[in-house]
């Protein structure tokens, strides 16, 4: 058999399978789930470094991630119970414990940390984080994943999944002038989200990103269905975007593209992307109310699937016109800058309000924005801080426009 024919039959033996963990199922296990697990779970934010040459320490990537999720989720420090960060690199694990408790501390975060040390996909923490969220759902839940030579989604990238990092460059002299070196390859990536309940989301008045609609694992052949929020089986045909993950899989026929009647099937290896790497592009990829498959498929049998819906947010919008918050506080010359940019480029096409979070009753955004003002949000969303992102509003832009 041919190396193309091999790839294909396994593409077909992945495919088959998500179908059935979307699909079939036993009633037991369907009274269970509908049972137990029945807090709607959702994310809340998610970023991930860009794919550009960056080099930095293992606890200064994770502090910067992590600085940048908080911020983006507006939530309290007080509400996150758990961090879990999941590392491919070989440092000892008391020592990458030591390293992300002293990042949670410097960051003001006074939850439980757990640092997992994983080859691959960190599957293991996303259970561990839904199973968490089950047994006690008024919390919220940071995961992570650092990586070396990480390979992150290319195709479709938008301005809304990625942070901005200063680029580190080198400089040699050469006679009486500096010249910049080249800059070197990528050798680190990180990716974090935030999970908390739907309810918690409605306590805190946030606009999550997206709902969890399924999450299964199987291991060793056996399959196991977290069902989150009581809803019926999703058939393929439903899902507008499909992100997968395997050791061996080299091409999808074009005859199985046609069968799932998916809108786009984006592959990987696992070797060279992390599932917070994946789900950060899938929820800000997927247009509003779609839904979207990420499956995690290892060589070693291993697999789970998790299919995201992206939420509507459930803010008013008067003359149909989204609403951007800006934070801000008086004086601050920067944001009159980014107020001038706003109605010069966009003028007509949304509604500002302004938060001033040096007033008495926004000491919450007083903590969390202190040193990043202005910052935006849309529609109860985090946009941009520090300065006016263009590329971040014209996407949200087009995208209502599309909904």
């Amino acid at each position: 058999m041919s190396s193309l024919a091999k790839a294909q039959v396994v593409s077909f033996s992945y495919i088959r399978s998500v179908w059935q963990l979307l699909r079939h199922y036993s009633p037991l296990a369907q009274s269970h789930l509908g049972g137990s697990y029945s807090n709607a779970v959702v994310i809340a934010a998610a970023v991930r470094t860009p794919s550009v040459p960056f080099r930095a320490e293992e606890q200064q990537l994770a502090s910067m991630v992590v600085d940048e999720l908080v911020k983006r989720t507006s939530v309290p420090r007080g509400e996150y119970k758990k961090l879990i960060v999941c590392s491919s690199l070989k440092t000892p694990a008391p020592e990458c414990k030591e390293r992300l408790t002293r990042v949670a501390k410097d960051l003001g975060l006074t939850c439980e940390t757990l640092a997992i040390q994983d080859d691959v996909c960190s599957i293991g923490a996303l259970q561990m984080t839904l199973d968490c969220l089950q047994r006690v759902g008024d919390q919220c839940i940071i995961t992570g994943d650092l990586r070396c030579q990480v390979m992150q989604p290319t195709h479709g990238v938008l301005a809304n999944e990625l942070m901005a990092v200063q680029q580190p460059r080198t400089r040699n002299r050469v006679g009486p002038e500096l010249t910049t070196a080249p800059e070197p390859p990528p050798t680190m990536g990180a990716a974090a989200l935030s999970w908390t309940t739907l309810q918690t989301a409605q306590r805190l008045n946030l606009q999550p990103l997206a709902l969890l609609r399924e999450f299964a694992v199987e291991q060793d052949h056996e399959q196991t269905m977290y069902r989150l929020n009581g809803r019926q089986p999703i058939t393929p045909s439903e899902i507008y975007t499909w992100n997968m993950v395997t050791g061996t899989q080299k091409a999808i026929p074009e005859s199985i593209l046609g069968d799932l009647q998916a809108n786009r099937l984006c592959t990987h290896d696992f070797k060279q992307i992390t599932a917070s790497h994946l789900l950060t592009h899938l929820v800000h990829s997927l247009p509003t109310g779609g839904l979207g498959c990420a499956f995690m498929g290892m060589p070693e049998g291993r697999s789970m699937i998790m299919v995201l819906e992206k939420l509507v947010p459930s803010i008013d919008q008067e003359q149909g016109l989204p609403l951007i918050t800006l934070y801000t506080r008086e004086p601050c010359p920067l944001c009159d800058e980014l107020v001038h940019s706003l109605e010069e480029r966009f003028a007509g096409r949304y509604r500002l309000e302004k938060v001033y979070i040096d007033r008495k009753e926004n000491v919450r955004f007083l903590r969390l924005f202190r040193h990043d003002i202005p910052v935006l949000f849309f529609n109860g969303q985090f946009l941009c801080m520090h300065r006016l992102n263009e590329e971040a509003l014209i996407e949200r832009l087009e995208a209502l426009n599309r909904s």
